[in-house]
Formats: C-alpha cells, structure tokens, sequence
C-alpha cells in the first residue's frame, strides 16, 4: 500500500471514529451523570470488594489511568449528587478512601444493563460473523494502543535519563 492510500484510510478511519463518537455515544449526562462521572463509578463499583471499607484515591486514579486530580475533581461532583461518601481510613486517618452509595449501586446496574441492551441490538444488526469480525478488529486495535503506549512510555523514560 503506497503512502497516498494510507493517508486516505486514516483520515476514513479518523472520520468513522469521529461519527461513531457523535452518534453512538451519549455526550450529555445520564440519570444526572457524566460519561466520565460513570465509568469512575463503574470502576469503582467493580474493582472494589464488597467487603472493603471504601479505595484509595490513588488507587482508583490508577485504575482508571487518569491523574489523582481528575479523579479527585469527578469525585467531588459525584459527593454533591449523593453518589460516593467519602470516610477516613481505619488504620491510617490520613488516608481518604472513597466508596459507591446504595444510590450509584443500583443506578449503575441499570445503565449497565440499558447498555448490553444496545449492544445486543447492535449484534442483530451487525448479524454473529460481523459481530465476531467487529470484536476481533476492536481486540487488535486495543492491542495496537497498548503497544503504542507502552513503547511511548518506554521512550519518554530513555529521553528523561
């Protein structure tokens, strides 16, 4: 493939994701919530066990591979809705740790399953072969962005020595 045709794929490809991101997406808020207040709640919902007094900020930031301040900004909108409840570490009061409501737990169930729903239908569409195809596609691209960034952050740290 000579360099025009693949200047043409990535701006189709650039095109597509774009539309996708406008049409598929849901850009305002849902049940009160951003995309982005969701999937810290998600996360946090998932990755915690049920029997665990709440996570640590820093952990959660790790989770979901932002900074501990857009973690700490999300979490302040989410305290106002009632949807997390901030409590001091037992063994450590210095240490904030951060914990889904009754509330979120049940809202975040029901915007999961409102979820597979639209996944579900988007699989009748596609029909089961392009479905797999569309999966298999999404599961190298993934695989592509790790590489990418972890050999970004291989470079930045060779650069930063």
């Amino acid at each position: 493939m000579d360099e025009n045709e693949t200047k043409f794929l990535a701006q189709e490809l650039a095109r597509t994701m774009g539309q996708i991101k406008r049409n598929a997406m849901r850009p305002t808020s849902w049940h009160g919530i951003k995309p982005s207040e969701f999937m810290l709640l998600h996360t946090l919902i998932h990755a915690l066990p049920l029997d665990a007094k709440g996570m640590k900020v820093s952990d959660l930031s790790a989770h979901l591979q932002i900074t501990p301040a857009g973690v700490t900004h999300t979490l302040n909108s989410l305290e106002e809705g009632g949807h997390i409840e901030r409590l001091a570490d037992p063994l450590d009061r210095r240490i904030v740790l951060v914990r889904p409501t009754a509330k979120s737990r049940e809202m975040v169930e029901s915007m999961h399953a409102q979820h597979v729903a639209f996944l579900q239908e988007l699989i009748g569409f596609l029909g089961e072969k392009d479905s797999r195809e569309l999966i298999r596609l999404l599961s190298l691209t993934l695989d592509y962005f790790r590489e990418r960034r972890n050999r970004d952050a291989d470079k930045s740290n060779r650069d930063g020595e």
